[in-house]
């Protein structure tokens, strides 16, 4: 029944999409409060992807159960680089929870590092007060540093890869600091706030900096899926977050798909990644980047 349902509902969106991607826009609404920050970029590339092929002009609208009218998420964080989508008519956007919604499904599989930078910048860009503050951060800490950039999922990744202990996340950084004795910079980029805390005590041979978020898990919950948290201020903290990442020298990360976008920002990263999700939760672009980036393939 439950595949019934799920096809029931890819033949209405394919309907609706069909009748309203007449006029050329391919508009749709990501309507979800299960998809992070990191997920929803991917879809999107997918959505890009497929409206290169066809021809049709991608518009994009993220939304949650947190209905805001005056908040435009997606526009909060980027912007549309071609001239039809900066002034399209009056459009009806198509709700979706993810791309599976979609009859389309699976441009996932035809998504590579090598193109999928290119593709984003083809039709979007960063909203400018975003890049103003990452540049201000890296500016200030990153200048003339070589940078080891941490990115450590806490909170609900253990549904989707096994957990990572803090000392086992702490070994890695002392043997990549052995491995590479030029870093002379850690930076630290978590939702769990005691996981900062035990690397900034844990007496690192060079200096631990982070971002000062708005929003990080005390408890454990994870903050995405915390129903009172401003999905705006969880947005800008995860792209910022994700875009100081690619501007590390190189990654050492927990399954994430927020920096696994880092590194699709920056294709020429250098990345370990720790732990793999599980078969069920791996997806593009984590499929391609731990063909090499996997430090344990017995994950």
């Amino acid at each position: 029944m439950r595949k019934l349902k799920k096809k029931i509902r890819q033949l209405i969106i394919g309907f609706l999409l069909q009748i309203r991607t007449k006029n050329g826009y391919y508009a749709i609404d990501m309507n979800t409060d299960e998809m992070g920050l990191g997920a929803r970029i991917i879809n999107m590339l997918e959505i890009l992807l497929y409206c290169d092929t066809k021809g049709y002009i991608p518009l994009i609208q993220f939304n949650y159960k947190e209905k805001n009218n005056k908040n435009d998420y997606f526009g909060e964080l980027f912007y549309y680089k071609k001239e039809e989508a900066l002034r399209h008519p009056k459009i009806k956007y198509t709700a979706i929870r993810d791309t599976s919604n979609l009859v389309w499904k699976n441009y996932d599989k035809h998504l590579r590092l090598n193109m999928a930078k290119d593709l984003f910048e083809k039709y979007l860009g960063f909203n400018q007060e975003i890049l103003e503050e990452v540049n201000a951060f890296t500016n200030h800490w990153f200048t003339e540093k070589q940078v080891l950039g941490i990115h450590y999922r806490g909170t609900d990744k253990t549904v989707e890869a096994s957990e990572v202990p803090y000392e086992e996340l702490l070994n890695y950084i002392r043997q990549i600091l052995t491995d590479n004795t030029a870093l002379n910079l850690v930076f630290i980029s978590s939702d769990d706030v005691q996981a900062i805390h035990y690397l900034i005590n844990s007496n690192l041979s060079i200096p631990v900096v982070f971002r000062d978020d708005m929003i990080r898990s005390k408890t454990g919950e994870p903050i995405h899926l915390t129903q009172n948290n401003s999905k705006s201020i969880i947005n800008r903290d995860a792209i910022v977050n994700c875009l100081i990442l690619s501007r590390c020298s190189y990654l050492l990360k927990t399954a994430s798909l927020l920096s696994d976008c880092s590194v699709i920002f920056n294709p020429d990263l250098r990345v370990s990644v720790i732990n793999a999700p599980y078969s069920h939760a791996t997806y593009w672009p984590t499929s391609e980047i731990n063909e090499t980036a996997l430090i344990n393939k017995n994950d």
